[in-house]
Order: structure tokens, then sequence, then C-alpha cells
């Protein structure tokens, strides 16, 4: 598959013994960088407990993206107590709780996936709507964190620039991959 090199180099800072591990992959719009996380997630999916993913284009998106998760982790973690006895409808109450439930010990194997973190709250930003994600990581020293963003300034963990595909038969490659269809690279789809 291509993308092999940025998948091992995000795999490599994400091991480890437990305490948070945090991955940025960052470059221009239209690269690949929600993609990759996707093969990532997919590829390593039995290394986590759970995998949540969270769309952080703007505050209100995030805040729904919290409901999900605290849904998910409900259906999966059902004993997840603080999580039961919130309201669903104070979204801040319920990033809270999820927050609780990531530092909960023995909870370690989590994966948060930020995606579209693209107006960061940074000196150079002047925008008022721009996101501060630091008040939405999970507090605990634990677990892992990925973000894709199209800022290279976001600088809170390993930092991985996702640079265009040098090989069109790369771009086929992960065409045919998603698409399901067998043959691009030789010219032979079979297409249904």
């Amino acid at each position: 598959m291509a993308r092999e090199d940025e998948l091992r180099d995000i795999h490599k800072a994400l091991s480890g013994d437990g305490s948070r591990h945090t991955v940025v992959l960052h470059s221009l719009g239209g690269i690949g960088k929600t993609q990759l996380a996707v093969a990532y997630a997919k590829r390593h999916k039995d290394n986590y407990s759970a995998i949540f993913w969270l769309n952080i284009k703007d505050e209100d998106s995030l805040k729904q993206s919290f409901a999900k998760v605290a849904k998910q982790i409900l259906r999966e973690h059902p004993l997840a107590s603080r999580l039961s006895s919130v309201d669903m409808k104070n979204l801040d109450e319920v990033i809270d709780a999820v927050k609780t439930w990531q530092g909960l010990p023995y909870n370690t194997r989590w994966l948060m996936i930020y995606d579209n973190y693209d107006n960061p709250k940074l000196a150079s930003n002047k925008d008022i709507a721009a996101l501060d994600i630091t008040k939405y990581l999970p507090e605990a020293y634990q677990g892992s964190v990925l973000v894709t963003t199209r800022s290279s300034e976001v600088e809170i963990g390993h930092l991985v620039h996702v640079t265009k595909l040098g090989d069109v038969r790369d771009s086929l490659k992960i065409l045919s991959t998603t698409s399901r269809r067998e043959g691009l690279t030789d010219g032979k789809s079979n297409s249904t």
C-alpha cells in the first residue's frame, strides 16, 4: 500500500508503554491526511480497546462528536458509570465525562482521532473562531491521540508531514483499494 513510511512513522510514535502519545499529521488540503488516519486506524484496530473519531473543524462539530463518542463508550463499555448518569444535552458535561473515562486506571489503549483541525488557536491566527485543541484533549497522560491539520504550527506531539504521492501508481493503489476495484494500476478495471 502507498504511504507505508508514514504509517510506520505513526505506529512507532503511538506505540509505547501506555502513557499518552500524540501524532499530528499536517499538510495542504487534499493530500490525504484523513485517508492516512483511516488507514492507520483500520490497520491497528486490534491494538486499541476503542477508537474515536472527532470532527474538529469548529467548536459545534467537535462538541457533537464528543456526544457521539459518549454514546459509543456506553455501547462498548456499559460499566462507564459516570457517562451513564450524564445529561447528553449538556455537551460540556459530556466532554468532561468522556475525559474522565479516558483517565480511568488501566484504560490506556484508546485512540482519539481529531480530524480537520484547520483553524487552530495560534499566535499567528487572529480568527476569533479559532479552536484551542488543548481544552479538548484528554487530561490523563495515557492513550493515543492523532490529529489531522493543514497547519504546520500545531506542535502538540510528533509531527508527520504528509506529502503528495510521488508516483501515480501509488494514487491508483489507493483508489483501487478504497473503491474495491481491482486492476486500476494495470488499466484493466473491473467496474461493476
